[in-house]
């Protein structure tokens, strides 16, 4: 109960500064982005045991690129900067967390990868991808419920990938950060193969952002 109530605090002002960051405009959600990448640098070299030169500057570019694409969401589809686009990603993203965690945690019986990662388990996947793809139906209608499904299948992989670092230099987080989180690597682990993929996704399908309306 108490790891659940740090998580939900934790998580609580961690969202509200993200959210924020987005929506303020695009110099605050580049400044957001370029810090969490920066952080996740530091935590890749400091968590690993052992790192050559070329694996830092192999996954340093990974990372310029992930935040170049990511900070060139809210732009991609009208040339004006438009918040809707990356919230969007990030509610789902967020709302497949809990769902897999919230049914996960009581319910899971069967392990996806126990020999990487223990907690996660495939009616944990169900549970995030369930209430995914209802948020995905409020979002985008009927004719993107498949969004639920994939982001809790790209969400959960770069977490299992994550996990898998941890794992091979034994740490249990890749950082400190957020208590209840762990690190940057941690919080943004399901960000990575999704953040690419979507902002592929927004050049070839008629995305329309019923979080647009609400937002002032």
């Amino acid at each position: 109960m108490k790891e659940t109530l740090t998580r939900m605090g934790t998580g609580l002002v961690f969202g509200i500064i993200v959210i924020a960051s987005v929506s303020m405009g695009p110099w605050s959600n580049a400044l957001l982005w370029i810090s969490v990448s920066s952080l996740a640098v530091r935590e890749f070299i400091q968590g690993s045991k052992k790192i050559s030169t070329n694996t830092v500057w192999g996954f340093s570019a990974f990372v310029a690129l992930w935040m170049s694409m990511v900070i060139g969401i809210p732009w991609q589809n009208s040339g004006a900067y438009e918040p809707s686009a990356l919230l969007s990603l990030i509610l789902m993203i967020w709302t497949n967390d809990s769902g897999a965690y919230f049914v996960g945690k009581p319910l899971g019986k069967h392990k996806l990868m126990p020999s990487i990662s223990p907690g996660k388990s495939w009616e944990g996947l169900l549970g995030g991808a369930a209430l995914a793809s209802l948020l995905a139906v409020w979002l985008w209608g009927w004719s993107f419920v498949w969004m639920g499904p994939f982001v809790a299948v790209f969400a959960t992989s770069g977490d299992l990938i994550e996990s898998a670092w941890k794992r091979r230099n034994g740490i249990k987080d890749s950082g400190a950060l957020m208590p209840g989180h762990g690190g940057v690597l941690d919080r943004f682990d399901g960000f990575m193969l999704t953040g690419p993929i979507y902002f592929v996704l927004l050049s070839l399908l008629p995305f329309e952002f019923t979080l647009k309306t609400i937002l002032p």
